[in-house]
């Protein structure tokens, strides 16, 4: 587990992030990575003095197996799970996880195999569905450590949404905006690859939804953290 902030830690592999926001000895998880990232999980909490009693609630930014997958495990031991009311459905296996196949994939390019090394390592081939997981609406602001504001920026599935810590000015967007390509190795702000959006237009219509915000610190689901204004990043990523 790597510090990125006071108080925020980031974990995961080269290839995926997900985060713990920690405050007053409780915390929030920014996703949970893949099924077999639950024991990093633990252990990262474990090297901050806490367990997984201490957090308060799991925010999953979207229903892809490489961010939820580990969720319903550690459900089980009690922290809330929440996502985005529009992505509910996927999240409590009611709608299959759509997301891009091996098969789809372009093979013939080395950095994918490294990709899929790292995903089929993590578990990220499937994930269990969420029993008991709770909505998030756009605009809320949670009452859990971080003080989330929820923002719904679809476009990457329908209910994929960032959150945003405006004491904090660190915003965690998940995969609408990403500093490494999973498959082209590029690194800079930037949109994943078009194969990897339910709605490539609204990928990028939801940018201007993220634009606006005061930042110093944009952590992404894939790639290294951005400092400065998520403006300049958006910007970056349209070219």
């Amino acid at each position: 587990m790597h510090v990125v902030n006071d108080g925020i830690y980031r974990l995961g592999s080269s290839h995926h992030n997900f985060y713990v926001v920690v405050d007053a000895g409780t915390a929030t998880v920014i996703d949970s990575g893949a099924r077999k990232d639950f024991a990093q999980l633990v252990t990262g909490l474990s090297g901050v003095g806490l367990d997984l009693d201490d957090v308060e609630v799991i925010l999953i930014t979207h229903a892809h197996t490489d961010h939820m997958g580990s969720a319903a495990e550690a459900a089980r031991a009690g922290p809330a799970v929440k996502g985005h009311e529009a992505e509910l459905p996927v999240l409590r296996g009611d709608r299959p996880i759509e997301q891009v196949k091996t098969s789809q994939l372009p093979l013939w390019r080395p950095g994918v195999w490294s990709f899929l090394f790292a995903m089929v390592r993590a578990g990220a081939t499937s994930a269990p569905p969420i029993p008991g997981v709770e909505r998030v609406v756009d605009g809320e602001t949670l009452d859990v450590p971080g003080r989330p504001r929820v923002i719904h920026t679809p476009g990457h599935t329908p209910g994929h949404a960032a959150y945003y810590l405006p004491d904090q000015r660190v915003l965690f967007t998940g995969d609408g905006l990403v500093t490494q390509s999973p498959i082209g190795g590029a690194r800079g702000p930037l949109l994943m690859d078009s194969m990897f959006h339910a709605d490539v237009d609204a990928a990028r219509a939801s940018l201007s939804l993220i634009a606006g915000l005061d930042t110093r610190l944009v952590l992404p689901g894939h790639g290294d953290p951005w400092q400065g204004q998520v403006a300049d990043a958006v910007e970056a990523a349209l070219g």
